[in-house]
């Protein structure tokens, strides 16, 4: 069994790291779908543009998700429905289907090996509690002009299910590298910015050794560590989710519960990729607990594990995601609710219509500095979470000795994957302390 994505396990390319000083039109810091996308997006404009990525290109969170291109979206549909209204939802859900149909065209057009599958979507769930539930988000489905059948499939338990169709899978990884190829702006790996500074009309962008000079910039990491005016640690939760893969002949599927803990699954060429126990990052400070009971599921399907892995994911108030302008010459792109493929591809889209002065239709939708009442709540719940793993990370059974250098966190020994994570905001380090996802842009000593 290897503990990684099972994206990652193939030949991957190199690119260089940042071997001097740069003077830019643009800088799109990290080297995921977001900032990937919005390369490509950038790709014919005459602009100087660099990309940098403080690891590996394209092995980050994107490289660690379930490859999905749906509409169907667990319970996210509702939250907005509730957190706002009918309308804003129903914009929400045409802007994943222009993504995906966007995608879609752009793989087949560029002949993008990435092993596109159309299938349907299957939305279930095994709580009677729940069924109404669903027959209201079926109402606003065919509302919104979306077919919607009741099948049955017999991989889970379920009590109601309902099915849509035109949606895809993927390989994350090879999309990414074929939206790449078409690509002739710089890319460097291995760099990270520690540091930023506005001087008069410009930006500074500090490495280890180098600076970039540059007039605008595009945030596109996971977690964005220049956001202190934000207060993003209070905007946003963490959500760990834990996935297998395992050898199994099984026709297209695409399958997800309806609300948490959320269980979603598919295939991959002779593979079955199952996710679980997806729960709040500081929640559970034990890893090996939730791993061995995805495990525990897996062999209830007389399957054993070929891959083992796990994944953070952003999580907002309101089910919607932070894209767009956040001050002068900065924008941002971040917060998909668990769905960044879609939404990490239209946030590349949105940021690069932004940066060349272009209005995009769906600017307002995601403005990051949107404010409502309702968010309140939230915050306080953040506040008490990031307290509450504060403490935890200290006082519970914790061998290790190292601290997170974001905001002094003890890192918890993630032994299964062979890192040290961190229970507050979810930065994480190979065992020799390299840093390799953020907020952290330390490594350990």
């Amino acid at each position: 069994m290897k503990n990684i994505s099972i994206w990652q396990d193939e030949i991957i390319p190199d690119y260089p790291s940042l071997e001097q000083n740069l003077d830019l039109d643009v800088l799109i810091i990290g080297g995921g779908i977001t900032g990937i996308s919005s390369l490509y997006h950038l790709k014919d404009s005459n602009l100087k543009i660099a990309l940098v990525e403080q690891n590996k290109i394209g092995l980050g969170i994107t490289a660690k998700s379930t490859g999905k291109l749906c509409y169907l979206q667990n319970d996210l549909l509702d939250k907005i429905r509730n957190f706002y209204n009918d309308k804003i939802a129903s914009y929400y859900l045409k802007s994943q289907i222009e993504a995906i149909n966007k995608i879609v065209n752009i793989i087949n057009n560029n002949k993008i090996d990435c092993n596109l599958q159309k299938t349907s979507a299957y939305l279930y769930t095994n709580n009677e509690n729940e069924i109404p539930k669903i027959k209201n988000l079926e109402l606003f489905l065919k509302n919104n002009n979306i077919k919607v059948t009741y099948p049955h499939h017999n991989i889970v338990k379920s009590k109601y299910m309902i099915e849509v169709e035109d949606t895809y899978l993927i390989n994350p990884y090879r999309f990414i590298r074929g939206l790449i190829k078409s690509n002739t702006k710089s890319i460097y790996e291995n760099t990270r910015i520690k540091k930023i500074k506005r001087i008069d009309n410009s930006y500074i962008c500090y490495t280890d050794k180098y600076i970039i000079k540059t007039k605008k910039i595009i945030i596109a990491s996971h977690y964005p560590y220049f956001l202190v005016p934000l207060f993003f640690p209070l905007k946003v939760s963490l959500e760990k989710s834990y996935l297998s893969a395992s050898k199994m002949k099984i026709d297209n599927i695409s399958l997800i519960s309806y609300s948490n803990k959320f269980i979603s699954i598919r295939n991959y060429q002779d593979y079955l990729i199952y996710l679980c126990n997806s729960h709040s990052l500081n929640k559970h400070l034990c890893d090996r607990e939730q791993f061995n009971e995805l495990i525990k599921k897996i062999h209830d399907l007389d399957l054993i594990p070929s891959y083992l892995w796990s994944n953070i994911d952003i999580i907002t108030s309101d089910g919607l995601p932070y894209i767009g302008k956040i001050k002068k010459g900065i924008y941002l792109g971040t917060g998909y609710n668990t769905w960044g493929l879609t939404n990490g591809f239209l946030a590349g889209e949105i940021l690069s219509d932004m940066v060349l002065g272009y209005d995009n239709k769906y600017e307002a939708l995601f403005n990051p500095k949107r404010r409502n009442i309702k968010h309140l709540p939230f915050y306080f719940s953040n506040i008490g979470k990031n307290i509450s793993a504060f403490f935890k990370s200290y006082f519970i059974q914790n061998k290790s000795k190292y601290i997170c250098p974001h905001l002094g966190c003890k890192l918890v020994y993630n032994e299964k994957e062979n890192t040290y994570d961190c229970p507050c905001h979810g930065s994480r380090f190979y065992a020799n302390g390299k840093c390799f996802s953020g907020p952290a842009n330390k490594d350990l000593k």
